[in-house]
This record gives C-alpha cells, sequence and structure tokens, in this order.
C-alpha cells in the first residue's frame, strides 16, 4: 500500500518517528534547509541503510506548499458555501 505522511513537528526529531512509520522513502521539501547527504549519514548510523532520501523540486504554478494548497481548498470551500446559501434564499 502506499502512503504519504507529512512530517513530524519541527520540535520532533525526523529520526523519532522511523521506527512507527518505517518510510521506504523521506522527500525534503525544495526549500527545507536540511542536508540530504546529513541525513543519509544519521540514517546509516542508526540502522536505516535502506531509505531513500530525496529532495522535491518547487512547482512552478502557485500551489506550491501546504500552506498554499490548504488556503485554495479553504477559498473553494468558501465559495462552494456561498453558492449554495444563495440558491436557498432564491
Amino acid at each position: 500500500m502506499d502512503e504519504s505522511i507529512i512530517g513530524n513537528s519541527p520540535d520532533v526529531p525526523i529520526f523519532d518517528i522511523l521506527p512507527i512509520v518505517k518510510p521506504d522513502v523521506i522527500a525534503l521539501g525544495y526549500d527545507q534547509i536540511h542536508a540530504v547527504k546529513k541525513i543519509k549519514s544519521q540514517l546509516s548510523e542508526l540502522g536505516f541503510n535502506s531509505i531513500e532520501v530525496v529532495r522535491v523540486e518547487g512547482l512552478s504554478d502557485d500551489l506550491d506548499g501546504t500552506r498554499k494548497i490548504i488556503a485554495r481548498i479553504l477559498k473553494l470551500a468558501s465559495q462552494s458555501n456561498n453558492s449554495e446559501d444563495s440558491q436557498d434564499g432564491e
């Protein structure tokens, strides 16, 4: 089964969640400051040699971040609700 999980909060080290999640891949955002080589080295030290670490390239459109995607969803939901409200008043 394929599954993706958004990273843990900044106060939880990324390596603490690995025994629970058991990922095949760790995908770093294009704007994250983490160094791929350093993470791979730390994974190896902890015995997680099979986890692949990749950096995701930035998107060229306006949905290039989680906050922007959430904002777009909320905007579309609000527009949908407003449309339904106006139809109820007819």
